[in-house]
C-alpha cells in the first residue's frame, strides 16, 4: 500500500511538472491599442497587461520578451516576471531575439545579451 501512494504521489508531480513547462513557453504576443495579450504554446492566454503602463513589446522568444519603457528596456518571463531592466541608450536598438539570447545594435557595434541583460559576444556591424 505505501509503494502504491508513493507511485502514485510520484506520478501526480511528473504531470504537474509537465504542465507547468508547458505554460512557460510564448507562442505568441498580441499588442492592441491598450492591452497586451500573452500567449502559451497551447495557444491559451496567460497574461494580459495593460500597455499605458507596461510598455511597447520590442521583441519576444519562447522563453522571455522585452518591453520598451521610456528609456528603458525591461525583460520579463513568460509569468510576467521582471528579470532586469537596462538602460536604452547603453544597449541601443534591439534587433532580434531568440532563445535565450538578444541582439542590439549600437553605433557600429552589434551586441549579444542573454535573457538576464549579461553581454555575451560584442562585433563591429557589417
Amino acid at each position: 500500500m505505501r509503494y502504491l501512494i508513493t507511485l502514485l504521489f510520484l506520478v501526480i508531480l511528473q504531470m504537474a511538472s509537465a504542465q507547468s513547462t508547458e505554460s512557460r513557453s510564448i507562442s505568441y504576443i498580441e499588442m492592441t491599442d491598450t492591452w497586451i495579450r500573452i500567449y502559451n504554446d497551447s495557444g491559451k492566454k496567460v497574461d494580459t497587461r495593460s500597455r499605458s503602463s507596461f510598455g511597447d513589446v520590442v521583441g519576444y522568444s519562447s522563453t522571455f520578451f522585452i518591453v520598451r519603457r521610456g528609456s528603458f528596456y525591461v525583460l520579463y518571463d513568460p509569468y510576467c516576471r521582471h528579470l532586469t531592466t537596462l538602460t536604452a541608450s547603453n544597449i541601443g536598438e534591439i534587433l532580434s531575439v531568440s532563445g535565450n539570447t538578444f541582439t542590439a545594435k549600437k553605433g557600429s557595434f552589434i551586441s549579444t545579451y542573454d535573457k538576464k541583460g549579461k553581454k555575451i559576444n560584442v562585433r563591429t556591424a557589417p
